[in-house]
């Protein structure tokens, strides 16, 4: 299936705000070790779906719990297919929450999530949470107290991070884009990204330089998210001759930089390799209006990806 973007999203804001979100991203966890990290999902209770509610929800929480603890965070409201609202954080703990954790079993759960196993999952859940070490459970136990839920927020989900900091940033990055896409007439005025950090190494106020080398980098950049794979990773994949093999795919990832970012978004983390790179190279004969296949044939997928 040839991926599409709604006509009414303004791809190039949609981008430039994913790139400053990422910039600060990376700011944030530099700042701290990946180990005091957390990725923090907030849910309602209810089938909350005024956004502005939502944001006064949160707002009403920031004020009384979370500014006073002192926690820097990246917040990223994200309105659900269904038209729920819940909020997505990027947080620095004061403490390590990382140490200790059953990430392989975690990722297990979370396969069994999207399956539709609930028993399965339930069980996998059980297993990795007694794996978290006494921070993380303090972590916890205060999303699930009363502070908290008198907000009107239900299942709270904290867990550290499995990945580096610049997949990280990317990951949380693409749902900018896919919080724009799903946004309603009545979600206007509000914000796409908060920022509760001492400094910020970037803001929207920029504009997309030009130039050979770094359409060069933005396409590699790019490419790495469709695969999941950083530099290293890339050139072991593909060998000495990497950039040559993959020159049509960087070049037209990097001539098309904004829009490409925003497809980002469209890939479920269940993808495997073969279907990243299947959707890679649809996205780049679309852009470029012919087939893309610098790579081995073994390596594509003989039919659409099934995204």
């Amino acid at each position: 299936m040839t991926p599409k973007l709604p006509s009414s999203v303004n791809v190039s804001a949609l981008a430039k705000k994913a790139e400053t979100l990422y910039l600060n991203t990376e700011t944030l966890i530099s700042r701290h070790s990946l180990s005091r990290i957390g990725f923090v999902t907030l849910t309602f209770s209810r089938h909350v779906t005024d956004h502005k509610q939502a944001s006064r929800a949160f707002s009403a929480l920031y004020d009384a719990h979370l500014k006073p603890l002192g926690w820097e965070f990246i917040t990223v409201p994200e309105r659900q297919s269904s038209g729920r609202v819940h909020f997505h954080l990027i947080c620095a703990f004061p403490d390590d929450i990382r140490t200790g954790f059953d990430f392989e079993t975690c990722k297990l759960a979370n396969e069994a999530k999207r399956a539709g196993d609930n028993a399965l999952f339930r069980k996998y859940q059980s297993e990795y949470s007694k794996s978290a070490n006494s921070n993380l459970r303090n972590i916890w136990a205060f999303f699930r107290s009363p502070a908290v839920t008198k907000y009107g927020f239900g299942r709270c989900e904290t867990l550290p991070v499995l990945s580096n900091a610049t997949a990280l940033a990317r990951y949380v990055g693409a749902y900018v884009t896919t919080a724009g896409e799903r946004r309603v007439l009545a979600d206007k005025g509000v914000r796409s990204v908060r920022y509760s950090m001492q400094a910020r190494s970037a803001s929207i106020r920029w504009s997309w330089a030009d130039g050979p080398g770094l359409r060069w980098r933005r396409g590699l950049q790019v490419l790495g998210l469709f695969l999941q794979m950083d530099l290293e990773q890339i050139k072991a994949r593909f060998g000495n001759r990497w950039g040559w093999k993959l020159k049509d795919h960087i070049t037209i990832l990097g001539n098309n930089y904004e829009k490409a970012l925003s497809y980002v978004s469209m890939i479920p983390d269940w993808a495997d390799y073969n279907s990243r790179l299947g959707f890679a190279s649809t996205v780049c004969a679309q852009f470029s209006g012919q087939p893309v296949s610098v790579l081995p044939k073994s390596n594509f997928l003989t039919s659409p990806p099934p995204f």
